[in-house]
């Protein structure tokens, strides 16, 4: 249920929007003082806020003005009442982000028509703003997902370059003996060393390469948990 703060120092009048809000439905805040109202919005947050221009303490302008520079009623939507119709009065109030201006006497209709103009308009801004923030949110996974993605092949390299260096060494040193006037035991003893490291870098190459299939943003989560189960390479 959306509420209301109306802040209005003459009783009748504020009598009477109270209880033309409550037949529609609206939860109302009510007060005669700017400084209490001050405080109400604050504490309560209301939907929207319907404050008379000329009041006793601080008059609306000022409300507004304060409501403006915090944070958590920064974009409370503002109604001014007003008994003054002058053209640089509203355009004051609307330059410190005044929603709409309602000029004493208003009907019920005109009454209602401001107040659900101005919270279907704060709506729409909030679902554009969730949908923006959402669609941001989305896009920072995605550039998340892919930098991990870059990182994990890097890995994948450098566990490949690692894994592949003692077998070249030993392959290129049982060829260089192999190429000498070895006795046939010697000769065997090399070619097994061969055999050996060739059987093992061929698995080594397709273990990295059966990887390979899980470096794709809709198999991340298979290869996280290969990679830090630290596949033997």
């Amino acid at each position: 249920m959306s509420s209301v703060l109306v802040i209005e120092d003459d009783p009748d009048i504020l009598e009477n929007i109270e209880e033309i809000l409550e037949l529609q439905s609206y939860e109302t805040l009510t007060t005669s003082s700017s400084l209490a109202g001050l405080q109400l919005a604050k504490e309560e947050l209301p939907s929207l806020v319907i404050c008379d221009v000329v009041m006793p303490e601080l008059d609306g302008y000022a409300v507004l003005s304060e409501l403006r520079q915090q944070t958590e009623t920064a974009t409370i939507p503002f109604i001014f009442l007003t008994g003054r119709s002058d053209r640089a009065d509203i355009r004051m109030g609307m330059e410190l982000g005044a929603d709409d201006y309602l000029t004493k006497p208003f009907t019920q209709e005109e009454l209602i028509g401001a107040v659900q103009s101005c919270l279907n308009k704060y709506d729409r801004l909030s679902r554009q703003s969730e949908a923006q923030a959402q669609e941001t949110q989305t896009i920072e996974k995605q550039l998340q997902t892919s930098q991990e993605l870059a990182e994990m092949s890097s890995v994948l390299l450098q566990r490949l370059s690692q894994g592949l260096r003692h077998p070249v060494s030993n392959i290129t040193i049982a060829t260089y003996m192999l190429k000498q006037n070895l006795a046939d035991k010697d000769s065997d003893r090399y070619i097994a060393i061969l055999e050996e490291e060739c059987a093992r870098s061929t698995s080594l190459l397709n273990e990295v390469s059966s990887l390979q299939e899980y470096l794709s943003p809709s198999k991340i989560n298979v290869l996280r948990g290969k990679l830090k189960v630290r596949i033997p390479l």
